[in-house]
């Protein structure tokens, strides 16, 4: 069914009459929330047939006990919860820092959903979400973001997304959170409420207190309301420049790198909507098919790697041993593209967090070890797994670099690429900007080597590294485009935003045209 944004909004306002609750009108939300569910709600990982809600309890004062909250959850085809299609309870428990997780089954594919929660008569808010359509879909749009630092701006592109009617789900590639220390990489003149903890993140309560942080803004909020949310992790939801056995900014007086590791996985699982697995390693990396039209398949490429090589020390980098995807999840991931092609999936979209086409010019050092040019061995087994796989209608969405580029994904774009016709090209990527991070151009410095790199990067169709946003993706069996929408700030609050790109990949072709 298709709602509107306004009808939606007005639910909100409706007594659910299959409850017997305490309705409250709906106003737009503090920014300090008050109540049981400071925290919102969101949904996510959705299948054709099911998707996770997700809310959080925060205890009364006044409750002595920290044992269970009895939690009650509906589901319904209508913005006033009145036709119901599953319903239950669960306990939200310390264990799990009050968080709760549903994964609400037996609903039909392609739908649209709205849901709430109820702890003695107290209601969340009412979100809205979407199921995957299971067979024969001509259209999807995904809002594509990453890179959220709370102290260097307002949420502004979230609340753009959350504006939107016209989303299927919204892909976060990372960096939903960041780790740092009150006082390091924020804006002071901003006004931004102190960081909590105000201390860099170390321990499980540390990284749930950032997250309860993060999750009582009201544009975050907003968007979670509206969209299921499709999420993988990057270095700042564990710490800068994270690899499997540590990060650049972990020391050992902070104690064992493998517990603050997974005190930060406990925590995502616990915070995120995300369906977890049975698995007691990290495993973020999953599929979601769309009806036909898209197979998303999205990687961690940060828990699972090895060290970064320095970029002076071509011979660690050009190791051939060294993964930036772990054996487990590059031999996942080849069997996941090998299957959607032989099913014949139009397009297959890989979301991960950091670029993967080559910038490295032959002969010179790499600019950035941390990005798949610092893994050069690692990308040529996933070009070979393309080629002999005779993977087609590719492309892989990148957040990480506070930046917006557009480029055809070759090999060699030296040698092995004609930029006119797109010949070599294996596929296309596409680079969100930074949702509030400071942008990627943001010294002389940093502009120099962009004026340097674009006639180099002979792959390049698209970059800007001045600008905040998100990038809308439309899909049919035809084409893929992608948008790139900007805010014009980050100092205030507001929801305008301006069209400033598109590009768009034909079935068949493998390159990106301007649109």
């Amino acid at each position: 069914m298709s709602v509107s944004r306004r009808a939606f909004l007005h639910s909100t306002a409706i007594a659910a009459a299959a409850w017997p609750l305490t309705i409250r009108g709906w106003q737009a939300p503090a920014e300090t929330p008050k109540g049981l569910f400071q925290h919102g709600v969101a949904s996510g990982d959705p299948l054709s047939d099911r998707v996770i809600l997700w809310t959080r309890i925060t205890p009364p004062p006044t409750r002595s006990s920290t044992g269970p909250i009895e939690v009650r959850w509906q589901i319904a085809s209508d913005e006033r919860l009145a036709n119901i299609v599953s319903k239950g309870t669960v306990e939200a428990v310390p264990q799990r820092d009050f968080t709760v997780k549903v994964d609400a089954a037996n609903l039909t594919a392609g739908g649209t959903y709205f849901y709430a929660f109820d702890v003695a008569g107290e209601q969340s808010p009412i979100g809205r979400t979407r199921t995957l359509p299971d067979r024969g879909a001509q259209r999807l749009r995904f809002g594509q973001v990453s890179c959220s630092n709370y102290p260097t701006g307002y949420f502004n592109v979230y609340r753009c997304l959350a504006n939107r009617e016209d989303l299927d789900a919204v892909v976060h590639l990372g960096d939903y959170i960041y780790e740092f220390a009150n006082g390091r990489y924020s804006d002071p003149s901003l006004g931004r409420a102190t960081l909590q903890p105000a201390t860099e993140l170390v321990t499980l309560q540390d990284y749930r207190s950032r997250y309860a942080f993060y999750r009582r803004d009201v544009d975050l909020q907003a968007v979670h309301r509206q969209h299921p949310f499709i999420v993988v992790w990057d270095d700042h939801e564990l710490a800068n420049d994270a690899w499997s056995s540590g990060a650049g900014n972990h020391n050992p007086s902070q104690g064992e790198w493998r517990t603050r590791q997974r005190a930060a996985y406990q925590a995502y699982l616990e915070w995120m909507p995300v369906r977890e697995t049975s698995s007691s390693e990290i495993q973020l990396y999953r599929r979601f098919a769309f009806g036909g039209l898209v197979d998303l398949v999205m990687l961690d490429t940060r828990a699972l790697r090895d060290q970064q090589a320095l970029s002076n020390d071509p011979t660690s980098i050009a190791n051939p041993q060294r993964s930036l995807l772990g054996a487990t999840q590059e031999s996942w991931l080849s069997d996941t593209l090998r299957a959607s092609q032989a099913a014949g999936t139009r397009w297959r979209i890989i979301g991960q967090q950091i670029l993967f086409s080559p910038l490295t010019v032959p002969g010179m050092n790499v600019l950035r070890p941390d990005v798949w040019d610092g893994y050069p061995a690692a990308r040529e087994r996933i070009f070979d797994m393309i080629e002999r796989g005779k993977i087609t209608d590719l492309a892989v969405l990148t957040g990480d670099i506070h930046s917006s580029w557009a480029l055809d994904i070759a090999r060699d774009p030296w040698s092995q690429y004609e930029p006119t016709t797109g010949s070599g090209s294996r596929g296309v990527e596409i680079v969100t900007p930074a949702v509030s991070s400071p942008p990627m151009f943001s010294t002389p410095a940093q502009r120099e080597i962009a004026t340097m790199l674009r006639p180099l990067a002979r792959h390049l169709k698209f970059l800007d590294g001045d600008s905040r946003g998100y990038v809308l993706l439309d899909v049919t069996p035809k084409t893929l485009s992608a948008e790139w929408y900007f805010v014009p700030t980050v100092t205030e609050r507001t929801d305008r935003e301006s069209r400033a790109a598109r590009f768009v990949c034909e079935s068949g072709s493998s390159r990106l045209v301007a649109g």
